[in-house]
């Protein structure tokens, strides 16, 4: 169970993931101390699961993917397994709408055709959607 301190960590961390001990601390109006164990605690409990710096695809030679999934329910967790386990695919989403499951994969530039094409061929996976990301607005 988590309180307003820890509501408090976790919504600076998202604006902010470089935010410091001693930002955490005193936004929060508690010591370093307290900032550091409760931040480590939601670490344990994986609720703050990863920290990473968004860089501007465009500016690399790489691109960002978001792949949408349509899988077959009794492939379901045999598929996204397989998925995960690929090392272009650098975060995996269960969801629920449009896809089953979303990817984010990072790729060498015109190797697009060749990773979508290993993705639809796991067993399971019934279409795939990619989306690829041009810019950061946000």
């Amino acid at each position: 169970m988590f309180d307003e301190i820890d509501l408090k960590i976790i919504s600076i961390l998202r604006s902010n993931g470089r935010a410091s001990i001693k930002e955490l601390s005193d936004q929060c109006g508690v010591s370093a101390g307290t900032a550091r164990n409760r931040l480590l605690g939601l670490k344990k409990q994986g609720i703050i699961v990863d920290y990473k710096a968004r860089v501007r695809p465009s500016a690399l030679n790489y691109e960002d993917v978001l792949v949408g999934f349509d899988i077959a329910p009794e492939s379901f967790v045999h598929a996204l397994e397989e998925i995960r386990l690929k090392g272009f695919v650098k975060e995996l989403y269960r969801t629920a709408g449009d896809h089953v499951a979303i990817a984010l994969m990072e790729i060498s530039k015109g190797s697009a055709a060749e990773m979508i094409k290993e993705l639809e061929s796991i067993e399971g996976v019934k279409k795939v959607y990619p989306a690829f990301i041009q810019d950061i607005v946000k």
